[in-house]
């Protein structure tokens, strides 16, 4: 992705910034037709609501830190990339499945993304999801 990815401080710092031009959380949350516990919920981290996350013109996506180099961030693409090729390495889903420690429906389930990641990670040589933002694109943010 070409885009530049900003972590979860900048994201706050751009937030706080918007939030307090704007009157504070009530008044942000009405500029924006959003919900106020919405705004105050994403302001204190208890989640990242995806109405003030585009308020402030940004896109929210999860990457994966390789463990060999946690500075490098893989999508979800080259995490279900190294998936499928760990399955067809090991000749079946059953037999993948077993390696992971999981049944064989479950291993399904991840790969058709009816399931997260998170069972098969580390044996394929990533950590656990982080959250990243990027600009939309005409969005300018410093």
């Amino acid at each position: 992705m070409s885009e530049k990815m900003m972590d979860c401080t900048r994201f706050c710092g751009i937030m706080n910034r918007a939030i307090r031009v704007a009157g504070g959380a009530a008044a942000f949350a009405r500029e924006h037709n959003i919900p106020v516990q919405a705004v105050r919920d994403t302001q204190n981290l208890r989640g990242f609501s995806p109405d003030v996350v585009a308020a402030l013109g940004l896109v929210q996506v999860l990457r994966y830190p390789l463990t060999s180099d946690p500075h490098k961030l893989a999508t979800p693409q080259d995490v279900q990339e190294k998936l499928n090729n760990f399955i067809r390495t090991c000749k079946s889903q059953r037999a993948a499945a077993q390696v992971f420690g999981i049944h064989e429906s479950h291993l399904s389930n991840i790969q058709n993304g009816l399931r997260g990641f998170a069972p098969v990670l580390s044996m394929l040589g990533f950590g656990a999801p982080v959250r990243r933002f990027y600009a939309k694109k005409g969005e300018n943010h410093g």
